[in-house]
C-alpha cells in the first residue's frame, strides 16, 4: 500500500507531519492509517474534515499531466476518485 508524508493534521502550526497509508481503488482513495511521530495511529482520532484534507493532500500531490479530448494537455489528478472513509 502506499505511504504518503501529509502535513499533522493535530499540529496547529503545520510543522510535524504523519505517515498516511492509503489504498487506491478502481472509485475511490481509502485512508488506512494515519501515524505521526510516535508512530501512533492518529486516524480513527481525526474529525471528518480533517480526514477530508489528508484525503485532499494526496490527490493534489498526485496530479499529472493528462491529454484533453482536443489534445493539449491539462493539470487532472491521477486519483480523482470519491472519497471514502475509514469506518
Amino acid at each position: 500500500m502506499p505511504i504518503h508524508f501529509c502535513i499533522d493534521p493535530h499540529d496547529q502550526y503545520a510543522q510535524a507531519e504523519v505517515s498516511v497509508e492509503f489504498e487506491q481503488t478502481a472509485d475511490a482513495i481509502r485512508l488506512i492509517s494515519a501515524r505521526d511521530a510516535s508512530q501512533d495511529d492518529i486516524l480513527p482520532d481525526l474529525e471528518d474534515v480533517q480526514r477530508r484534507a489528508l484525503e485532499s493532500e494526496i490527490i493534489d500531490d498526485y496530479r499529472q499531466e493528462v491529454p484533453s479530448r482536443d489534445g493539449r494537455l491539462q493539470q487532472g489528478p491521477i486519483l480523482d476518485r470519491k472519497r471514502v472513509g475509514r469506518a
